[in-house]
């Protein structure tokens, strides 16, 4: 794991989690360059420990052949928010990966800008379940997604990090 990321996840002397840095969504944001969420676009607003908010300004790359945005698209877009309500969450030295997520498409989306909000429902020494609710501009629910993330070790045997 990188010392940035570490760094993120410190502990204070009491054995609490220290608190996240002010600039924290930025170096998110800054993280994603290169990756899935950074190709989809996905824009972090808000970073807590009890909430993560993100948007997506729907391109014409996200739509499915029908002129609404891909359930592929929500999916991403939902499970990232919570991953990284999760990785704030986790110790020092550990990572996580979804394990299950499951999403209700509840109404069409036809452009604009999503609206994504993760919470936690539980946050666990292994697993952490998260809820992502996204919305439209006007706040109109076009989607509620269920994710499970297992927490791992990020150190492989030997005690050395990926990196």
């Amino acid at each position: 794991m990188a010392k940035t990321e570490e760094s993120l996840m410190a502990r204070t002397d009491a054995g609490g989690p220290a608190p996240l840095p002010a600039d924290i969504a930025s170096r998110v944001n800054e993280r994603f360059r290169g990756t899935f969420a950074g190709v989809l676009g996905l824009e972090v607003t808000e970073v807590c420990r009890e909430r993560v908010q993100a948007l997506l300004k729907v391109r014409p790359e996200h739509m499915q052949s029908r002129g609404i945005v891909h359930g592929g698209a929500l999916m991403a877009l939902a499970d990232t928010v919570a991953g990284v309500g999760v990785h704030v969450n986790a110790p020092p030295g550990q990572r996580s990966v979804t394990v299950e997520l499951k999403i209700n498409l509840v109404r069409a989306a036809h452009g604009g800008t999503l609206h994504a909000e993760a919470l936690p429902l539980h946050r666990g020494r292994t697993t952490s379940v998260w809820e992502t609710r996204l919305t439209d501009d006007g706040g109109t629910l076009i989607a509620v997604a269920l994710s499970t993330h297992m927490i791992l070790d990020a150190r492989p045997p030997g005690g050395s990090t990926r990196s």
